[in-house]
């Protein structure tokens, strides 16, 4: 993708609104703030969207069931895609890209030599190789949901051991790699079929080459007879720049990172300002 110069300010410029049939919201760190709050300007916004006509989606590397609850939450309407796009959600129809069977096994091998504490995560389920707790309780945070979209979570577990005996997909790999960060991503990258995202805190997430943010838009787009030029992008991190590929108009948050807003058309507030919320309300007629 062609670097792109001369974002417009949002908050310094006037705008001309656009006829956007589709919006595409990151979460952490575009849509939630650091409490993971949702502003009400956020809310009111998609909720305007929603009401005419314009399809609006969570495009998140988090769990797609976590993704879903926290679309559920802001309007039953809202289309879902999790796994850094590796499964998507759109009007009843369901869609995954898994990694692939012998790649995950080759990279689970070279993890548990590392003794890197790995998350795997399916589509209902997260296994961890230590004893580590996630970030978030998932299954707290999905325990209202129907049996179909609850989350459960096992630490301590023998990953080969689970892949050869479950044989479900498995959608992402979440690796906390501090320290050797470099070193397990040279080890991971001559995986074939597989995609890296690595980030300067240390982690590391893993697809399906087959899959990104914006190949699952893509795929919207199309199941949808939607315009890709007419899709309203906005995000903060690297692995939102796949997803600027799926998007006519791009809209960086202020506090995203700065390859982010090198490909971006929009520079909006940050996360903690309401950011998306602003972007809506003056992008979108």
């Amino acid at each position: 993708m062609a670097e792109r110069r001369c974002a417009v300010d949002l908050s310094r410029e006037s705008v001309q609104p656009q006829p956007v049939a589709m919006v595409c919201l990151d979460l952490d760190g575009t849509l939630f703030n650091r409490s993971k709050q949702i502003g009400q300007l956020s809310r009111r916004q998609i909720q305007r969207c929603l009401d005419q006509g314009i399809e609006v989606a969570v495009v998140s590397g988090r769990a797609f069931q976590f993704a879903y609850k926290t679309a559920q939450l802001i309007d039953p309407r809202v289309a879902v895609i999790g796994f850094v796009g590796a499964y998507r959600h759109f009007r009843g129809q369901s869609e995954g890209e898994a990694i692939p069977q012998g790649a995950l096994m080759m990279m689970l091998k070279r993890l548990k030599a590392e003794n890197c504490c790995t998350f795997m995560k399916q589509l209902n389920t997260i296994w961890c190789s230590h004893a580590d707790q996630l970030t978030t309780d998932y299954v707290a945070y999905t325990a209202d949901l129907p049996a179909e979209h609850r989350l459960s979570y096992y630490p301590n577990q023998d990953l080969e051991a689970v892949v050869a005996q479950t044989q479900k997909p498995v959608y992402k790999l979440l690796i906390r790699a501090q320290g050797k960060t470099e070193q397990i991503a040279d080890q991971l990258r001559n995986v074939e079929g597989v995609r890296l995202f690595v980030y300067p805190y240390g982690d590391i997430e893993v697809i399906s080459a087959k899959a990104d943010k914006g190949r699952a838009i893509r795929q919207a787009a199309k199941q949808l007879g939607m315009d890709p030029a007419r899709i309203l992008g906005i995000g903060d991190s690297i692995n939102d720049l796949p997803m600027f590929e799926g998007c006519g108009l791009r809209v960086a948050m202020a506090n995203a990172a700065d390859q982010v807003k090198a490909q971006a058309d929009y520079i909006t507030l940050s996360n903690e300002e309401d950011g998306v919320g602003e972007a809506l309300r003056r992008l979108v007629l």
